[in-house]
């Protein structure tokens, strides 16, 4: 077996798996309340957007990127009033 392969597989036992299935969890259940806070029609603006940046901000117009920031914070604005 391949050096690089054996050094992984002991590297990948050393990782607390509980911990990091916790927090995929906790995202997912945290995430989804945030997110179902927006329309269905507005999650779709956001998907495409962020389809359309490519992941790089550069990619986006001023418009989208205001667009963006206003959707994002009435997904927060709900958390600041608690």
């Amino acid at each position: 077996m391949p050096t690089w392969v054996v050094s992984t597989l002991f590297a990948a036992r050393k990782v607390p798996w509980k911990r990091v299935l916790a927090a995929i969890v906790w995202l997912n259940v945290e995430g989804r309340k945030y997110w179902n806070r927006l329309t269905p029609e507005e999650r779709k603006e956001v998907r495409d957007i962020a389809l359309k940046s490519k992941g790089q901000r550069s990619n986006l117009s001023g418009t989208d990127l205001g667009r963006l920031v206003s959707l994002f914070g009435k997904i927060r604005k709900a958390d600041i009033a608690n």
